[in-house]
This record gives structure tokens, C-alpha cells and sequence, in this order.
């Protein structure tokens, strides 16, 4: 785990690489060989507000995934086995195994 990480009580598997300054807050399962890239973020609450309760939702990062420096990954996202995500990207839906994904919103690249 790097320098300057928030790591709030997730499930984080072995042989994982966690770069530094990537925040992760609980709810968050981290599979084995998961590599996350510097900056990352994770987050665990879909609608916050001071005025309604706090409800955690967390995700599932699956074994093998890489996720790139700077992405944000949003609540209630499954990221499959060997999943590539871009640095930079945003991730607001399910990414199927061995897929790689970019962009904001976070969109399958293709190979033309």
C-alpha cells in the first residue's frame, strides 16, 4: 500500500498493488491481484446528503483487475476478473471480465 492512502476498513485480497493516494472507504471488496493505480478513488454512497441517512454501498473489484491512475469507481460496481480500466476513467456501470474500459462515463474500447 503507498504513501497517502484511505483505506477504510475494506476486504482487500493478496498480492494486491495499491498505489499511493488511492482512497477506498468501507464497503469495498478487493479481489487477489488487483493492481490500483495512483489517485483512484472509490466511493461508497450513491446519494449523499446531510439530510437523509448514510447508506454504505460498496462494490466487488474481481481478481486480476487493473485500475488506472486517477479513475473513480462508483458504488454498487462489479469490475470482472482481469478488467482493465483506463487512467482518468469514470466507471458508473458493471465491467464484464476481461474487458478494458475508458472514458467518462467509463465505455468498452474497441479494437478496429
Amino acid at each position: 500500500i503507498g504513501a497517502f492512502c484511505d483505506i477504510g476498513e475494506p476486504y482487500i485480497g493478496e498480492n494486491c498493488k495499491i498505489q499511493c493516494h488511492v482512497s477506498i472507504p468501507p464497503g469495498w471488496k478487493i479481489g487477489n491481484n488487483v493492481f490500483i493505480g495512483p489517485g483512484a478513488r472509490f466511493a461508497n454512497d450513491k446519494r449523499p446528503s446531510a439530510s437523509s441517512p448514510w447508506k454504505v454501498k460498496g462494490g466487488i473489484v474481481e481478481d486480476g483487475a487493473s485500475i488506472g491512475m486517477g479513475a473513480l469507481i462508483l458504488p454498487g460496481v462489479r469490475i470482472g476478473k482481469d478488467a482493465v480500466i483506463g487512467a482518468g476513467s469514470v466507471v458508473t456501470k458493471n465491467v464484464e471480465p476481461g474487458i478494458t474500459v475508458v472514458g467518462n462515463p467509463a465505455r468498452e474500447l474497441l479494437n478496429n
